[in-house]
């Protein structure tokens, strides 16, 4: 015996209510809370273990491929780091840098974009900061300044099939991982020529503030900061960039599917730089280490989509919140939330962003006629900007920990800025039809 629409309106909306707060305060780890109120929802709603035990099987199976994906890529990027790769990049920007403010923003956003290539915040918070903070302090050179230009180029290229956001989406919504992200390619283009505008508006600024250094002062700093402080093998390292460049071509070539494709580089990768079997062997534990609670969530993630799609939970949430809204105004609802991603993101973090209001999202759209591949590009290319500012998040402490900040400082200096531009990007892709009127 079913329950009635009521009771599963209700229990949907109380379930969400729950999943956000608890997200918010912290009180539980995302992974419980994501196996037992969805079940506590279902049991509630009249449906039993039995049920329940399909449903979520067929959840797991939707989010295998993507964390598998998730697991070996982040085992292949945490190799090349440690293997040097991304220092060389570094040292090689560093090179083209000036005594001019705009060189030294232009060149932060241009680092911490090819650092967040690796989807991880903290690795990119951690290369670029330290590499970067002795220029901005010898050049009067505001550390709020440098900890906005981060967060831009986490936004810029942090939506990775391997990242963190566009995973959670794709875990959520179970769409191709992959055409997602070639839909986001040019938004993010886009974005980062928005990036270096922002560098040349700010620069302007530093400058009225007082910022600057004679050149002979300049070079001397710069001069210290290229000398390479760990012995590479440059066999080894050319070798390591070359694998980086060749996975990345591949791919975005489609000609692999992403979890093979990050499998076979990481065997690579592994014969490569650890021959010895031990070795090896102790290296392939650490990474799996670090990324086992990952895997967790991801798999409990299954559980969580698996009961509240098949339950149809979702869809009554839904359905009811749709009515409430006038109908000329339904197909556009998902565009006025992701004009507000940033400010929502301040407040409720990347977790209950992805988890608890773009399903929201999606089914209102779908309910309106609007496609949910749609929908999750404009609240990831809106979201992501806006990662670093959220004091809900983890990573943005670290940027304030490294950078001595207030968590208040970075949002005064860095929303509205960091806001336009997330309106921007989801007016281009309106504009340039990647989502379409």
């Amino acid at each position: 015996m079913r329950s009635p629409m009521s009771l599963m309106l209700i229990t949907g909306i109380v379930m969400f209510a729950l999943l956000t707060w608890c997200l918010l305060k912290n009180i539980f780890p995302p992974s419980i809370l994501f196996i037992l109120l969805p079940t506590a929802a279902a049991l509630v709603c009249g449906f039993g273990f039995k049920e329940l035990g399909d449903y979520v099987a067929q959840g797991l199976k939707s989010v295998v491929g993507t964390a598998t994906l998730v697991a070996f890529s982040a085992m292949f990027f945490t190799l090349m780091k440690e293997a040097g790769v991304f220092d060389v990049i570094v040292r090689f920007i560093l090179r083209f840098i000036t005594p001019s403010t705009f060189s030294v923003l232009l060149a932060t956003l241009v680092i911490a974009s090819i650092c967040s290539l690796d989807g991880n915040a903290y690795a990119t918070l951690l290369v670029t900061v330290p590499a970067l903070l002795p220029i901005y302090e010898k050049m009067n050179i505001s550390k709020k300044t440098l900890l906005l230009l981060i967060t831009v180029g986490v936004g810029v290229t942090g939506i990775t099939p391997w990242g963190g956001s566009l995973n959670r989406a794709i875990a959520v919504t179970h769409l191709d991982i992959l055409e997602v992200y070639y839909r986001l390619i040019p938004l993010q283009a886009i974005l980062f020529v928005l990036g270096i505008i922002l560098c040349w508006f700010m620069a302007g600024f530093e400058n009225k503030s007082g910022s600057g250094i004679s050149p002979d002062e300049f070079h001397l700093m710069r001069a210290d900061m290229l000398t390479c402080k760990a012995v590479h093998n440059p066999w080894l390292l050319k070798l390591n960039f070359a694998l980086v460049i060749a996975t990345i071509v591949i791919l975005i070539s489609g000609l692999v599917a992403g979890n093979y494709l990050f499998m076979i580089s990481f065997s690579l990768a592994i014969i490569i730089n650890y021959p010895d079997v031990k070795t090896a062997q102790q290296k392939i534990k650490e990474y799996a280490l670090t990324i086992f609670p990952v895997i967790v969530i991801f798999l409990t993630i299954g559980v969580f989509v698996g009961i509240l799609q098949n339950t149809g939970i979702i869809k009554v949430l839904v359905n009811e919140i749709a009515d409430i809204f006038p109908t000329s105004l339904g197909p556009y609802l998902y565009l006025i939330l992701a004009a507000f991603s940033v400010p929502i993101v301040i407040l409720i973090g990347s977790d209950a962003f992805y988890f608890a209001l773009l399903p929201l999202a999606v089914g209102l759209g779908q309910s309106f006629g609007v496609s949910p591949l749609h929908v999750t590009i404009a609240m990831l290319i809106t979201e992501q900007i806006g990662l670093l500012l959220s004091p809900v998040i983890p990573a943005t402490h670290l940027g304030l920990s490294l950078l001595n900040l207030r968590v208040d400082e970075h949002i005064r200096h860095s929303m509205t800025k960091i806001w336009i531009m997330s309106v921007c990007a989801l007016v281009a892709a309106l504009v340039i039809g990647t989502i379409p009127v």
